[in-house]
């Protein structure tokens, strides 16, 4: 058959409303396969089934669960080894904890301040006795400890927020 602009038109027409190719070949009178090559050779008149459509998926939501609220954390180590009452800087030896015993390190001054002098790890990397060395890097694993860190600066912003 030799296909006409009327005939191309309607058989388009018919492909874009959702027939299939054996429907719109029947109205038009032609073979499938004669309609199958012109979409074949024209596939900006008929165009894929799937063009520009995408399926959307529906999420499920999350089951609502109500129950206690959270306790508030709270992880305040005190600033002092328990029974050490500090050394200065000047008597400090290589086998005592060097962790300041002020507030801010800004104001440090060698005369005055005094640092922690309790008994070092033996063979570890950090220059601090167990207690600050668990208070400064905390137990358990890296992520764990960036979790626990993470809720203490939360807790202060929120106390200084207050």
């Amino acid at each position: 058959m030799k296909w006409t602009a009327e005939n191309k038109a309607e058989a388009a027409r018919l492909w874009a409303t959702g027939m299939n190719g054996a429907e719109v070949a029947a109205v038009v009178g032609v073979e499938p396969k004669e309609l199958y090559g012109l979409a074949r050779r024209n596939p900006a008149l008929f165009r894929p089934r799937g063009h520009g459509r995408t399926r959307v998926r529906k999420t499920a939501e999350p089951p609502h669960v109500e129950g206690p609220a959270p306790k508030p954390f709270k992880a305040k180590f005190p600033d002092k080894a328990p029974g050490y009452n500090g050394v200065p800087h000047g008597r400090l030896t290589s086998c005592q904890c060097e962790f300041p015993l002020w507030g801010h390190h800004e104001e440090f001054d060698v005369a005055t301040s005094l640092f922690c002098g309790a008994p070092r790890i033996y063979e570890g990397r950090r220059p601090y006795c167990t207690f600050h060395a668990i208070a400064t890097a905390g137990t358990g694993t890296p992520v764990e400890r960036r979790a626990v860190r993470g809720a203490i600066i939360v807790n202060e912003r929120q106390a200084v927020a207050a």
